[in-house]
């Protein structure tokens, strides 16, 4: 009997959820429904696995309206898209990923991670659009109004409509009197009170460009993006 419970705690975290669906499913379900993932995966079901599944486990019971998690074995053949998708058979095992709904990867820890840093990957819906439009190498240009009816930046306008920077841009709104938005104001450090549009470019994979105010042309902006050789356009390739 000690001998068989042992073995019953030894898979004791992996999630209660339907075995007939495979794990890239699953994500994709959670993604569905809203809801954040936390991608744990592991070789050997060690001390080390067991404290990772036993912090997510806390983590996601804190927080079920939006987050879930699964698990992923690295030899298991059938989820060798998933393994594939995050080059989790290269780092260090276990690992989690915290994956937004949209996709956005906004988290990885390996060997170990505290619930603190799992609530850190849990981001505001318009912090993660940014996230996401940087992992798919594009130029995140963040403007983040006081209300709905502030006109957006004459120079962001100017930007993108900039035939340099053609399909290289990602404009990302966020108002301030959007309470889901709170902490991507807070993590931009803008104060929520401003009274004028605020903006700020960002370069993959996370380098900040700077934060201008409302009266930036476009031009100034176009410079600062040619002056961090980070946007990859026709001029700047020929240099």
């Amino acid at each position: 009997m000690r001998h068989l419970l042992s073995l019953l705690f030894a898979f004791a975290f992996i999630p209660a959820i339907g075995y007939a669906a495979t794990r890239t499913d699953q994500v994709e379900a959670a993604a569905k429904n809203g809801k954040y993932t936390y991608v744990m995966f592991y070789r050997a079901n060690d001390a080390a696995t067991q404290r990772m599944a036993s912090t997510i486990r806390s983590q996601v019971t804190e927080n079920e309206e939006k987050t879930t998690w699964v698990t992923v074995n690295v030899r298991d053949r059938k989820e060798a898209s998933l393994v594939k998708r995050f080059d989790a058979s290269r780092i260090p095992l276990p690992a989690v990923f915290g994956v937004a709904p949209n996709g956005a990867v906004t988290g990885v820890f390996r060997q170990k991670v505290d619930q603190a840093q799992l609530t850190q990957a849990i981001l505001t819906p318009k912090y993660a659009d940014m996230v996401k439009a940087l992992q798919n190498q594009q130029i995140a240009v963040v403007c983040l109004m006081p209300t709905a009816d502030t006109p957006i930046p004459a120079g962001v306008t100017t930007l993108q409509q900039n035939p340099e920077f053609k399909g290289k841009l990602h404009r990302v709104t966020a108002y301030a009197t959007e309470v889901a938005e709170a902490g991507f104001f807070q993590r931009m450090q803008v104060d929520p009170t401003l009274g004028a549009p605020a903006v700020l470019m960002f370069a993959p994979p996370g380098t900040h460009l700077g934060t201008f105010d409302a009266a930036v042309s476009g031009e100034e902006l176009a410079q600062e993006l040619h002056k961090s050789g980070k946007c990859n356009c026709s001029k700047c390739q020929k240099k």
